[in-house]
């Protein structure tokens, strides 16, 4: 059964109705607007047994659940996010933190909402070039959890 994109009015969310909030688990919590680009991806991969059945699959386990994200960062962003992990701990990838993603279309009341959880930060990537485009330094995370709406995930 598919399921149209929301909508209000012809109107669909977008990356100007964004809103991204960090929130380290010490009670500091950020909401950047240096934030260029969020990604993320969660899937699942179920056992197969097969026993005597001459190869045909015979059932499946529930799975193992993977995910990832990353969050590219303007350079101040990143500046703001690092040194809020830096009242924590100098040793960024052992701060943990949500990411907590909403979208309000325009002359909505309801917030289309995606929780990052368990995150931490594993790595930095500078995107440096000539030219007149602002640094940005891409941040994969190691994610322990991905939930749509309310605690919704794969597994």
């Amino acid at each position: 059964m598919a399921f149209e994109y929301p909508t209000l009015n012809g109107i669909a969310p977008s990356w100007a109705d964004i809103r991204i909030t960090l929130s380290i688990y010490a009670g500091l919590s950020l909401a950047p607007t240096d934030v260029a680009s969020i990604k993320w991806s969660d899937k699942v991969t179920p056992g197969v047994v097969r026993g005597t059945s001459g190869g045909q699959k015979k059932a499946r386990t529930v799975g193992e659940y993977e995910c990832e994200a990353s969050i590219t960062f303007y350079r101040n962003g990143w500046e703001q996010f690092r040194s809020g992990l830096t009242v924590l701990n100098k040793r960024l990838t052992l701060v943990g933190f949500d990411v907590m993603i909403q979208h309000t279309p325009p002359g909505s009341i309801a917030i289309l909402k995606t929780k990052i959880a368990g995150c931490r930060v594993i790595g930095r990537t500078a995107d440096m070039q000539e030219g007149a485009d602002a640094d940005k330094v891409e941040i994969p995370l190691d994610v322990m959890r991905i939930e749509e709406g309310n605690g919704i995930s794969l597994l």
